[in-house]
Protein backbone atom coordinates (compact mmCIF):
# COMPACT_ATOMS: atom_id res chain seq x y z
CA UNK A 1 0.00 0.00 0.00
CA UNK A 2 1.26 3.48 -0.89
CA UNK A 3 2.07 6.05 1.75
CA UNK A 4 -0.34 8.99 2.05
CA UNK A 5 1.01 12.33 0.84
CA UNK A 6 2.06 14.87 3.46
CA UNK A 7 2.09 18.69 3.39
CA UNK A 8 5.20 20.07 1.73
CA UNK A 9 5.95 16.97 -0.34
CA UNK A 10 6.33 17.21 -4.11
CA UNK A 11 4.60 14.98 -6.64
CA UNK A 12 4.88 14.58 -10.40
CA UNK A 13 1.67 14.00 -12.36
CA UNK A 14 1.91 11.44 -15.15
CA UNK A 15 1.56 14.31 -17.65
CA UNK A 16 4.91 15.57 -16.30
CA UNK A 17 3.72 18.54 -14.21
CA UNK A 18 4.98 19.20 -10.67
CA UNK A 19 2.74 19.81 -7.66
CA UNK A 20 3.26 20.47 -3.96
CA UNK A 21 0.97 19.00 -1.31
CA UNK A 22 -0.79 21.66 0.75
CA UNK A 23 -2.82 19.33 3.01
CA UNK A 24 -4.82 16.15 3.26
CA UNK A 25 -8.29 17.29 4.26
CA UNK A 26 -11.49 15.53 5.27
CA UNK A 27 -14.74 16.38 3.47
CA UNK A 28 -17.10 17.87 6.07
CA UNK A 29 -20.11 15.77 5.06
CA UNK A 30 -18.90 12.58 3.38
CA UNK A 31 -15.74 12.26 5.54
CA UNK A 32 -13.85 11.37 2.35
CA UNK A 33 -10.16 12.25 2.47
CA UNK A 34 -9.08 14.83 -0.12
CA UNK A 35 -5.58 15.76 -1.21
CA UNK A 36 -5.16 19.54 -1.56
CA UNK A 37 -2.26 20.35 -3.87
CA UNK A 38 -0.82 23.33 -5.72
CA UNK A 39 0.58 23.47 -9.24
CA UNK A 40 4.21 24.56 -9.49
CA UNK A 41 3.71 26.03 -12.96
CA UNK A 42 1.38 28.36 -14.84
CA UNK A 43 -1.09 30.14 -12.59
CA UNK A 44 -0.08 28.05 -9.52
CA UNK A 45 -3.67 26.80 -9.15
CA UNK A 46 -4.77 24.90 -6.05
CA UNK A 47 -6.73 21.67 -6.55
CA UNK A 48 -8.51 18.99 -4.50
CA UNK A 49 -8.73 15.33 -5.46
CA UNK A 50 -9.99 12.29 -3.51
CA UNK A 51 -7.07 10.50 -1.85
CA UNK A 52 -7.79 7.14 -3.51
CA UNK A 53 -7.85 8.80 -6.95
CA UNK A 54 -4.64 10.71 -6.16
CA UNK A 55 -2.88 7.45 -5.27
CA UNK A 56 -4.39 5.40 -8.12
CA UNK A 57 -2.52 3.89 -11.05
CA UNK A 58 -2.58 5.47 -14.51
CA UNK A 59 -5.42 4.15 -16.69
CA UNK A 60 -3.42 2.08 -19.22
CA UNK A 61 -6.35 1.81 -21.64
CA UNK A 62 -6.75 5.58 -21.79
CA UNK A 63 -3.00 6.38 -21.66
CA UNK A 64 -1.10 3.38 -23.12
CA UNK A 65 2.11 5.32 -23.83
CA UNK A 66 2.63 6.70 -20.31
CA UNK A 67 5.65 5.18 -18.53
CA UNK A 68 4.74 6.33 -15.01
CA UNK A 69 2.91 3.66 -12.95
CA UNK A 70 0.84 5.95 -10.71
CA UNK A 71 -1.23 9.04 -11.52
CA UNK A 72 0.94 11.02 -9.04
CA UNK A 73 4.38 9.86 -7.93
CA UNK A 74 6.36 11.33 -5.07
CA UNK A 75 9.46 13.30 -6.06
CA UNK A 76 12.37 12.83 -3.69
CA UNK A 77 14.75 15.22 -5.44
CA UNK A 78 12.78 18.27 -6.58
CA UNK A 79 15.87 19.82 -8.19
CA UNK A 80 16.40 16.83 -10.50
CA UNK A 81 12.70 16.59 -11.33
CA UNK A 82 12.43 20.27 -12.21
CA UNK A 83 15.65 20.03 -14.25
CA UNK A 84 14.21 17.14 -16.29
CA UNK A 85 10.97 19.02 -16.90
CA UNK A 86 12.87 22.22 -17.70
CA UNK A 87 15.06 20.33 -20.18
CA UNK A 88 11.98 18.96 -21.95
CA UNK A 89 10.27 22.36 -21.95
CA UNK A 90 13.48 24.03 -23.10
CA UNK A 91 13.67 21.85 -26.18
CA UNK A 92 10.07 22.86 -27.01
CA UNK A 93 10.89 26.52 -26.38
CA UNK A 94 14.07 26.21 -28.48
CA UNK A 95 12.03 25.16 -31.51
CA UNK A 96 9.62 28.07 -30.99
CA UNK A 97 12.44 30.53 -30.34
CA UNK A 98 14.44 29.43 -33.38
CA UNK A 99 11.40 29.90 -35.60
CA UNK A 100 10.81 33.40 -34.21
CA UNK A 101 14.47 34.36 -34.52
CA UNK A 102 14.61 33.25 -38.15
CA UNK A 103 11.58 35.40 -38.90
CA UNK A 104 13.09 38.42 -37.14
CA UNK A 105 16.58 38.16 -38.69
CA UNK A 106 16.21 40.61 -41.53
CA UNK A 107 18.72 43.37 -40.65
CA UNK A 108 22.50 43.26 -40.59
CA UNK A 109 22.78 44.90 -37.17
CA UNK A 110 21.81 42.71 -34.21
CA UNK A 111 19.12 44.25 -32.05
CA UNK A 112 20.12 44.96 -28.46
CA UNK A 113 17.48 42.83 -26.75
CA UNK A 114 18.96 43.44 -23.29
CA UNK A 115 18.17 47.16 -23.40
CA UNK A 116 14.71 46.36 -24.79
CA UNK A 117 14.23 43.90 -21.91
CA UNK A 118 15.22 46.51 -19.31
CA UNK A 119 13.04 49.19 -20.93
CA UNK A 120 9.95 46.98 -21.29
CA UNK A 121 6.95 48.33 -19.40
CA UNK A 122 5.34 45.06 -18.37
CA UNK A 123 6.21 41.47 -17.44
CA UNK A 124 4.55 40.00 -20.56
CA UNK A 125 6.86 42.02 -22.81
CA UNK A 126 9.92 41.16 -20.71
CA UNK A 127 9.07 37.47 -20.93
CA UNK A 128 8.55 37.66 -24.69
CA UNK A 129 11.89 39.42 -25.21
CA UNK A 130 13.73 36.96 -22.97
CA UNK A 131 12.23 33.90 -24.69
CA UNK A 132 13.00 35.25 -28.15
CA UNK A 133 16.64 35.90 -27.20
CA UNK A 134 17.48 33.22 -24.65
CA UNK A 135 20.17 31.75 -26.89
CA UNK A 136 21.97 35.12 -27.03
CA UNK A 137 21.87 36.08 -23.35
CA UNK A 138 25.23 36.09 -21.60
CA UNK A 139 25.98 35.05 -18.04
CA UNK A 140 26.80 38.68 -17.24
CA UNK A 141 23.39 39.83 -18.51
CA UNK A 142 21.65 37.05 -16.62
CA UNK A 143 23.50 38.01 -13.42
CA UNK A 144 22.36 41.61 -13.91
CA UNK A 145 18.74 40.56 -14.42
CA UNK A 146 18.75 38.44 -11.26
CA UNK A 147 20.40 41.30 -9.31
CA UNK A 148 17.89 43.87 -10.56
CA UNK A 149 14.99 41.74 -9.33
CA UNK A 150 16.70 40.81 -6.06
CA UNK A 151 16.81 37.12 -6.94
CA UNK A 152 19.53 34.56 -6.29
CA UNK A 153 20.80 32.83 -9.39
CA UNK A 154 21.32 29.06 -9.25
CA UNK A 155 24.39 29.42 -11.45
CA UNK A 156 24.69 25.73 -12.32
CA UNK A 157 23.08 25.89 -15.74
CA UNK A 158 22.10 28.94 -17.78
CA UNK A 159 19.04 27.21 -19.28
CA UNK A 160 17.70 26.38 -15.83
CA UNK A 161 18.35 29.93 -14.62
CA UNK A 162 16.46 31.35 -17.58
CA UNK A 163 13.59 28.92 -16.96
CA UNK A 164 13.58 29.93 -13.27
CA UNK A 165 13.41 33.61 -14.19
CA UNK A 166 10.61 32.94 -16.68
CA UNK A 167 8.71 31.15 -13.88
CA UNK A 168 9.29 34.24 -11.72
CA UNK A 169 7.88 36.45 -14.51
CA UNK A 170 4.87 34.13 -14.84
CA UNK A 171 4.22 34.48 -11.11
CA UNK A 172 4.51 38.27 -11.36
CA UNK A 173 2.12 38.31 -14.33
CA UNK A 174 -0.36 36.18 -12.41
CA UNK A 175 -0.32 38.20 -9.19
CA UNK A 176 0.10 41.63 -10.81
CA UNK A 177 -2.98 40.90 -12.89
CA UNK A 178 -4.98 40.11 -9.76
CA UNK A 179 -3.71 43.20 -7.96
CA UNK A 180 -4.51 45.51 -10.85
CA UNK A 181 -7.87 43.82 -11.34
CA UNK A 182 -8.73 44.33 -7.67
CA UNK A 183 -7.77 48.00 -7.82
CA UNK A 184 -10.50 48.68 -10.36
CA UNK A 185 -13.19 46.81 -8.42
CA UNK A 186 -12.94 48.63 -5.07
Amino acid sequence: MRENPRPGEFYRHFKNKLYQIVAVATHSESKEQLVIYQALYGDFGVYARPLDMFLSEVDREKYPDIEQKYRFEKVENIYEASKQITDRNSSEINIETNNKMQQEESGDEPKNFFIDFLDADDYHTKKKILLANKENITDKQLDAIFDIYGLKRNGIDKTIDIADFIAYLDMQIHFEGKRLGNRWHL
